[in-house]
């Protein structure tokens, strides 16, 4: 019934010597396999995205087309408009966040002169309980040379009495890479008041 008990060392060597090649095979084996899988992952990962518009009529793959001059038109209009809008229209009590929101759509250049321009501009709004409007008559773009020229009135209100005044700005701007804050990609980079 039971047969031989005791085995000699090098048979339970050889045994467990081919249990160990049989695992080292397995793990080889592993490895190969996960490095093909990370190979065909990050070949996934890198690939553009297809993007499918679905309409009642078509469906169909959308491309990436470049800007037509109408649409890179309507985009500095809104960016222009909102910017005017932040840091030419608030009450004192909100003017810091309007000059910070205003600011996210200001090139980087000229970020510095405009944060040194509007801290005075916010101190005397502080002091003095002002409150201004800004309505935009006319907008004018120059695409050639990157130039908006905004004919507005200024309404300056200081407790009851408001005073209107006619501006003429001219606006610089450029158009760069598209951020979170600035989707649209267009940034100021410059703000000049003309005289008549």
């Amino acid at each position: 019934m039971i047969r031989r008990i005791e085995r000699t060392w090098f048979e339970i060597w050889g045994t467990e010597e081919a249990q160990n090649r049989m695992l080292k095979g397995l793990l080889a084996f592993m490895v190969a396999l996960f490095a093909v899988e990370t190979i065909a992952i990050v070949c996934l990962a890198v690939r553009r995205p297809l993007v499918v518009a679905v309409s009642s009529e078509t469906t169909k793959l959308l491309t990436s087309m470049p800007l037509q001059s109408e649409f890179l038109q309507n985009e500095v209009r809104r960016i222009i408009t909102g910017y005017l809008n932040l840091s030419h229209t608030w009450d004192w009590q909100n003017i810091d966040n309007n000059m910070r929101m205003a600011e996210k759509l200001v090139g980087k250049n000229y970020s510095r002169k405009y944060v040194q321009a509007t801290s005075d501009q916010i101190k005397l709004a502080k002091d003095k309980h002002l409150s201004q409007r800004f309505h935009i008559l006319s907008l004018d773009i120059d695409e050639k040379i990157h130039v908006a020229r905004v004919t507005a009135d200024r309404v300056l209100v200081i407790d009851s009495l408001r005073a209107v005044n006619p501006v003429t700005l001219e606006i610089g701007y450029n158009v760069d890479s598209r951020t979170a804050d600035n989707p649209e990609g267009v940034y100021i980079i410059s703000e000049a008041a003309l005289t008549k």
